[in-house]
């Protein structure tokens, strides 16, 4: 393994752990703004590195949002598994005017999956009285695209604006290497 990809994905690792820790610890237990922030980064770390450094990041991501959110074992992991496999196969496929837009878009789409994702997850595991904290309800879905919009919209602005990929190789070498 290469320095940076070590040193990457120590920064992968630290940055979820502490951006989940804050967010449990500041953001109000509302599932529809607990679902708005978090699962933006763990997406855009899935979506924007490598493979393996993609899947390590939403393994982890997934992992610390379950543990925080007291959801059933895999129940993110295999939900930001699946974003992150989806996502490899269309990225490029997608236009290069529609790509700003993944935040927005992707945030408007993925938090109300997640909350239906993790409610049907948990049913097995909870049974119906034990998942029902889970369930979405109308304000729920009506609220958590919006916020999804905002979140999502808000976090990959932020991370194409700092690039917190820190220790990935230059653009250039990675459109080269291909």
């Amino acid at each position: 393994m290469r320095a940076e990809r070590f040193w990457a994905a120590v920064w992968v690792t630290v940055f979820l752990s502490a951006l989940v820790g804050v967010c449990s610890a500041v953001m109000p237990r509302v599932p529809a703004v607990q679902l708005a922030v978090a699962p933006a980064w763990v997406a855009w770390w899935a979506l924007t590195q490598s493979a393996r450094l993609g899947a390590w990041a939403a393994l982890w991501g997934g992992a610390l949002l379950e543990a925080a959110w007291g959801v059933p074992t895999g129940g993110c992991v295999s939900f930001f598994l699946t974003l992150w496999l989806v996502g490899r196969v269309w990225r490029e496929a997608l236009p290069e005017e529609l790509r700003p837009l993944h935040g927005l878009v992707g945030g408007m789409v993925c938090a109300p999956a997640l909350r239906v994702w993790l409610w049907l997850w948990a049913l097995p595991w909870l049974g119906g009285e034990g998942a029902a904290p889970l369930r979405p309800g109308l304000t729920g879905l009506v609220a958590a695209p919006a916020l999804g919009a905002l979140g999502g919209g808000a976090v990959f602005a932020l991370a194409r604006a700092c690039d917190f990929r820190v220790f990935a190789p230059p653009k250039e070498e990675t459109r080269h290497a291909g």
